[in-house]
């Protein structure tokens, strides 16, 4: 299903895939679906903390499966935590060891599955390149 026709309205969002609108997750969907982000649990949680004091980290987390079940988030396992993805379009990541930096980069690759996944029922792609992102390299020290 596209999300752009209703996204300027989280609540019909929400209702169009069969989730109750409730102010918690409005608020995770406002959060996470107006741009294209990478977010772990806690930095939602963090986030919303102000607005929503009484949130529980738990609402968070279940609002954060229920999004992903209805299809409008991607989670990942990246460099031992578990972050969602608001671009569920096909791309691949690019990860900074020192600093945790996520970004996506356009579907760079081979679009044709391995041969090895013949058998498969493929639901998703992703690639992940790991290195130092630009605002970590350091230059090199002068003499």
């Amino acid at each position: 299903m596209d999300i752009a026709p209703c996204f300027d309205d989280p609540h019909a969002l929400l209702r169009a895939h069969g989730l109750r609108a409730t102010p918690q997750r409005v608020a995770v969907t406002r959060l996470l679906l107006k741009q294209a982000i990478h977010a772990t649990p806690r930095d939602v949680y963090v986030a919303l903390n102000t607005d929503f004091p009484s949130m529980s980290q738990n609402t968070v987390y279940l609002t954060l499966a229920h999004l992903e079940q209805a299809g409008l988030l991607r989670r990942m396992y990246i460099a031992g935590r578990t972050v969602f993805d608001s671009n569920i379009q096909m791309h691949d990541h690019a990860c900074c060891h020192h600093c945790g930096r996520i970004v996506d980069l356009p579907q760079a690759g081979q679009t044709d599955s391995p041969g090895e996944l013949g058998k498969w029922q493929v639901e998703g792609q992703s690639r992940l390149w790991t290195g130092l992102c630009p605002d970590c390299i350091q230059p090199p020290a002068l003499p």
